[in-house]
């Protein structure tokens, strides 16, 4: 008689695959992947929008320095930073990816074989996280790159103070190059924000399993 009722007990704990034995591991797998699925929700919006906001800012500002002056002042600061914004955009389409993960992750809940494997969505992190490093040093090298041309504009000002007996070649510094400095901050920002968001997300999937973390390994 206790043994049928053990098996009646059983049977109501079943759940897909998973019987009596497994339903606690089970119970536990779901919760995780739920508390795995906000955290990419959360992030990957923070990351997705702050990106995308910097990005569109300083492709607006590097677009309208090259219209106003009609050309490409310096081909260095303009391709080094054009190059950064090109990787932000990307970036920005990446962390969309983060939200579009945590959907799939809050339908495989109650199917945790069907969630992706963590070393699939650590990968993924892993090569966000090299996109962006890569967006920010072209950004960087654009912006050491404008600092230098104004660095050299200012010297030259301090020469020819009230542009008397100038030389065909000077150029005055004008608040168009200044505008590149913006563009190249905005782009390392977008980076910043990307970076950030990836290495914590990064940081929750690593860490190993247990009673007290929210954020667990997907399996």
């Amino acid at each position: 008689m206790q043994h049928n009722l053990h098996n009646l007990k059983c049977d109501w704990a079943k759940r897909g695959d998973h019987y009596c034995g497994q339903s606690i591991t089970y119970l536990r797998v779901s919760k995780r992947l739920e508390s795995t699925s906000r955290y990419f929700k959360r992030l990957g919006s923070f990351g997705f929008w702050g990106q995308l906001v910097c990005t569109v800012v300083a492709a607006v500002i590097l677009s309208f320095s090259v219209v106003v002056t009609g050309k490409i002042t310096s081909p260095a600061t303009f391709y080094a930073t054009a190059g950064g914004i090109a990787a932000g955009f990307v970036s920005v389409f990446w962390s969309f990816g983060y939200i579009r993960l945590s959907d799939k992750l809050r339908r495989t809940v109650n199917e945790p074989s069907k969630a992706p494997p963590r070393a699939d969505v650590v990968k993924s992190l892993k090569n966000g996280i090299v996109l962006n490093l890569l967006g920010m040093g072209a950004a960087v090298l654009g912006m050491q790159a404008t600092v230098g041309l104004l660095v050299a504009k200012a010297l030259t000002s301090s020469v020819n103070p009230y542009y008397q007996g100038t030389s065909p070649g000077y150029s005055p510094v004008l608040a168009l190059d200044v505008f590149l400095v913006q563009a190249s901050a905005n782009t390392i920002l977008s980076h910043f924000l990307g970076i950030a968001s990836s290495l914590e997300l990064l940081r929750s999937v690593t860490l190993p399993p247990s009673d007290s973390t929210p954020i667990p390994r997907i399996a």
